[in-house]
């Protein structure tokens, strides 16, 4: 899948879908969390791309007080390597300096080094390898702001920007995690929900929802396996909404940048 270059911005206003007892893992509906949101309602979402000017394609993505900007170069001939039949992806990670309160460490380093695999993994499966041969991709990630949410951020931002990039992909992944508070789920938890106490653990999933297919899967603290699968299925149904975001944000560049040339052509044949 591969979306053509341009430059737009969707912001989105949605809700979750309203579903009985019956129809969604965990507890019904506790009271409403510290930032108002309802126990299966993400972060509302902002995404843009074109967001680095020299960049193959880039893209910036902000839920609350997450924010990430990705740009994407290449594809370019990759001469650390023999010859192969696919292409390569390499990801890089960080912190901006003012996205951490405290001084960077070497602790920050190997979190980055760590998030940097991570993001890789999660979207290697998504890109048609073979269309590029001895060739590599580089994608790298900057976490502007946000203490909890970053590395889903991260993987949406990233496989924005490469759809921005028009690299051909599968499918966009699209990410989000959820938590268990006692007994009850709660979508795209919160850093101040995830210090809580009674916060007994998280599931991340990486998600290509067109092929309903996992990229990357990974667990904090103890859950029991059933309480993970609910914790997969939640996570399957917030990446699908994400996706659709993310469809209608390259859409809409698509739109303007239509718009922009038709603009431009009238111009020049006026003149």
């Amino acid at each position: 899948m591969a979306a053509a270059r341009g430059t737009g911005t969707y912001r989105p206003r949605w809700a979750p879908v309203e579903k009985g007892k019956d129809d969604k893992p965990g507890k019904s509906d506790p009271s409403e969390r510290l930032d108002g949101r309802k126990q299966f309602e993400m972060r509302s979402a902002f995404m843009k791309v074109g967001a680095v000017s020299r960049a193959t394609g880039s893209a910036y993505v902000e839920t609350n007080n997450v924010k990430v900007v990705c740009g994407v170069y290449g594809p370019t001939s990759n001469e650390r390597t023999s010859y192969s039949d696919k292409g390569q992806l390499s990801c890089s990670f960080e912190f901006s300096p003012f996205a951490r309160e405290k001084r960077r460490s070497r602790d920050d380093e190997q979190l980055e080094r760590a998030i940097s695999l991570m993001v890789e993994e999660a979207l290697t499966a998504s890109i048609q390898l073979d269309k590029f041969p001895k060739a590599v991709v580089k994608v790298w990630v900057v976490v502007l702001e946000g203490k909890s949410g970053y590395l889903g951020a991260a993987v949406t931002c990233a496989s924005l920007a490469l759809a921005d990039a028009g690299i051909e992909m599968y499918d966009m992944v699209s990410s989000i995690s959820v938590g268990i508070r006692k007994e009850d789920l709660l979508m795209d938890p919160t850093e101040a929900e995830r210090g809580s106490s009674d916060f007994g653990g998280s599931l991340l999933l990486a998600y290509m929802p067109s092929l309903q297919q996992i990229t990357y899967i990974s667990q904090k603290g103890t859950i029991d396996s059933k309480v993970a699968q609910d914790m997969v299925k939640l996570c399957s149904e917030g990446c699908s909404k994400l996706h659709s975001l993310m469809r209608k944000c390259l859409v809409e560049a698509e739109r303007k940048r239509q718009a922009k040339l038709a603009r431009e052509h009238s111009r020049s044949n006026s003149s």
